[in-house]
């Protein structure tokens, strides 16, 4: 299995898991790579193993044209960004299985927001 991360501010690297924070809401080139999207637009399993009980539930992929090629989002960031209980500037690890087409949230931690 391969690990890739979501587009993001910033990346951090542990343990061969990637961890991002989430900031925009499109796919990452190398994921959209991986699950070839510019053949088609399958939908991508979402498994949200980091919740008791565990969810899996299927997403829509969207293109959206860049100057001089495309990038892709899932069509319900909200329903994602719920479901797993991310919020925006959370980090996020995760799994993206090229094969079965799975994206596995394993673990989200939250943001550590400031108080004044």
């Amino acid at each position: 299995m391969m690990f890739l991360l979501f587009q993001l501010q910033r990346l951090l690297l542990l343990n061969n898991h990637m961890a991002v924070v989430i900031s925009l809401f499109r796919l990452p080139d190398t994921v959209s790579r991986m699950a070839k999207l510019d053949f088609g637009l399958n939908p991508i399993t979402i498994r949200l193993l980091h919740r008791s009980p565990q969810n899996e539930f299927i997403n829509g992929i969207r293109r959206e044209k860049k100057v001089d090629c495309f990038r892709y989002a899932l069509t319900s960031w909200s329903r994602f960004m719920k479901s797993a209980g991310i919020q925006v500037g959370d980090t996020v690890y995760y799994s993206f299985d090229e094969i079965d087409q799975v994206l596995s949230v394993e673990l989200v931690v939250p943001h550590m927001r400031h108080t004044d």
